[in-house]
């Protein structure tokens, strides 16, 4: 069996930090807004800096307000001591437990997925990490997941995602692959109802199995 964990809001509470630091970057350049940012989860950084270029007029690079918004977020998360949801690592120690090969597959960019692997103690548990960088057409398109699948050789029918974003859902399903929509309360306003299962907690992830199989297992 094969796992493909999201990054942002599935290892780590990162995205109320996301929000705090897209706030604080714009800050910076002279925008003082209170927009909503939980219709932004999941999706590319560098496409948010392109719009908020857009929206507001900057005469800044997308590239440069992005990197500068990660050694931010960064900084933050070590800073607060930023937590992973509670449960995670029982989590991988079961899964690991049950022989099951895990990868990572994230929009988020390689500057940002790395720190944070390190930051938990985690990166040596995933067979692959794949992130926005690997890919042309991040989520919600399949192309994150198809890699990681590829990448460590994983047949669909024997593969899950865990997702807390509808675009990271739509990107799992577009992949062929059944989804774990999981509600993380960091991670609002989040339509997960497309997601095949549906979960509040970490530990309900095992919950989905009956016996020795997991309840999306064919063949």
């Amino acid at each position: 069996m094969n796992f493909i964990f999201d990054m942002d809001g599935v290892l780590i509470n990162s995205e109320p930090l996301h929000a705090r630091s897209r706030l604080a970057v714009l800050e910076s350049v002279g925008v003082s807004t209170d927009m909503d940012m939980s219709s932004v989860i999941g999706s590319s950084t560098l496409a948010f800096w392109e719009n908020m270029i857009i929206k507001f007029g900057l005469d800044a690079s997308a590239v440069n307000l992005e990197r500068i918004q990660m050694a931010l977020l960064i900084e933050m998360m070590k800073k607060e001591k930023c937590q992973p949801p509670e449960g995670l690592f029982q989590l991988l120690d079961e899964l690991e437990g049950m022989g099951v090969v895990m990868a990572v597959g994230s929009s988020s960019r390689r500057m940002l997925v790395e720190p944070v692997l390190e930051y938990l103690g985690i990166a040596s548990r995933f067979k692959a990490v794949v992130t926005g960088d690997d890919v042309e057409n991040l989520k919600p398109a399949p192309d994150i997941y198809l890699l990681a699948m590829e990448r460590i050789g994983a047949d669909k029918s024997k593969t899950v995602a865990l997702e807390d974003s509808r675009m990271g859902v739509q990107a799992a399903l577009a992949a062929g692959i059944p989804c774990i929509g999981y509600s993380n309360p960091t991670s609002p306003g989040q339509d997960l109802s497309a997601a095949t299962y549906r979960i509040d907690s970490l530990s309900q992830v095992l919950d989905l199995r009956r016996g020795n199989r997991w309840l999306w297992e064919t063949g």
